[in-house]
């Protein structure tokens, strides 16, 4: 496979998970949001603050919004064209790079994921934000879901399949692991019930509480929270379980036996996910949980700049050494800026 097709194909993946996570984020946050102020223990613009910062988008937002009014940050995630990580900008994103390689996929992946850009960047989609964000988000959600289901029933089990798989699960651990930060970034001395009621929503934009219902009960703790969402062999969004599948993915692609790595993204999804098996939650409590997802985000984006060195990157001196009349571009302004993200 090209590597450009292959960059294409695990970008879409990425984008698309990544608007879906985005999606649920807004949902998580207005509800966090909610039950803050209705308890009394934190303002509007004082909770959206750890909410950009777990997500790393704070100096982007600052920078744009130097005096921020209320509904700018809701924008901002959602429908700003200037924020690169934003619900629409990730969509759009994910459809240009559908369409560089629509060889490549199924006419069905193509129409969900078409329907879906037409929806957010068309006025009903603002018009249905604005009278019923949670009924925005759920759509987002539901036709992200609805992707991954079509491409599983009608794409080949080829190295395209395993590029996209590898892009998604990457995202999705990522994200997973921002959920809790933005729990532990507005930790503080709440009782018990307010701190049980917060971590039951963020169970719920995981899609989390009915698994964690059925392996610890009904009573909410954060080692038992922690135990399903990073450490767990079985959920499908929890860190161990994404790094396992995106490990599986990187072997499928180089045809090396499983225990051994070819490459610097093997080597490192490997590191960490043997990471992963051998620690507790009662280890990321005691290093301190802010630090160990911090510590989880670096290590995954180092593993998705490996992908990109692995398979999509062609030294200079290599280019050099090519044809005049051969014209290649491998570092191209679609590629950098998605590496960028």
């Amino acid at each position: 496979m090209l590597s450009r097709v292959a960059d294409h194909l695990y970008w879409m993946s990425r984008y698309i998970e990544r608007a879906e996570n985005i999606a649920r984020l807004m949902q998580v946050s207005v509800e966090l949001l909610l039950d803050s102020v209705a308890f009394g223990s934190q303002k509007a613009d004082e909770y959206w603050t750890p909410v950009l910062a777990a997500t790393a988008m704070e100096g982007a937002f600052r920078l744009l919004h130097p005096d921020p009014k209320p509904g700018d940050i809701s924008h901002f995630l959602t429908l700003d064209e200037r924020n690169p990580d934003s619900i629409l900008s990730c969509v759009r994103e994910a459809r240009e790079n559908a369409r560089t390689v629509r060889d490549q996929i199924s006419d069905e992946m193509w129409t969900e994921l078409n329907a879906l850009y037409l929806l957010v960047s068309s006025p009903t989609g603002v018009e249905l934000l604005e009278r019923s964000p949670q009924s925005f988000f759920e759509k987002i959600i539901h036709s992200s879901l609805q992707f991954d289901g079509i491409t599983s029933a009608t794409l080949s089990r080829t190295e395209g399949w395993n590029f996209l798989q590898l892009g998604r699960f990457l995202e999705r651990a990522d994200k997973t692991s921002r959920f809790l930060d933005i729990k532990t970034q507005t930790l503080s001395d709440s009782d018990h019930a307010v701190d049980s009621l917060q971590w039951g929503t963020i169970l719920r934009a995981c899609s989390a509480y009915a698994p964690y219902r059925r392996v610890h009960g009904g009573e909410v703790t954060l080692e038992k929270i922690l135990d399903l969402l990073l450490f767990s062999v079985e959920f499908p969004r929890s860190v161990r379980f994404c790094v396992r599948m995106a490990d599986e993915m990187l072997h499928a692609i180089s045809e090396t036996q499983t225990g051994r790595y070819s490459n610097p993204c093997e080597k490192l999804t490997g590191a960490l996910l043997a990471k992963l098996s051998f620690a507790s939650p009662a280890e990321a409590l005691n290093i301190g949980l802010h630090q160990y997802i911090d510590e989880l985000q670096v290590a995954l984006n180092e593993a998705g700049q490996a992908v990109f060195e692995t398979y999509v990157y062609i030294p200079q001196e290599y280019t050099k050494s090519l044809p005049a009349t051969f014209v290649f571009d491998p570092l191209g302004t679609q590629q950098q800026q998605q590496q960028q993200q």
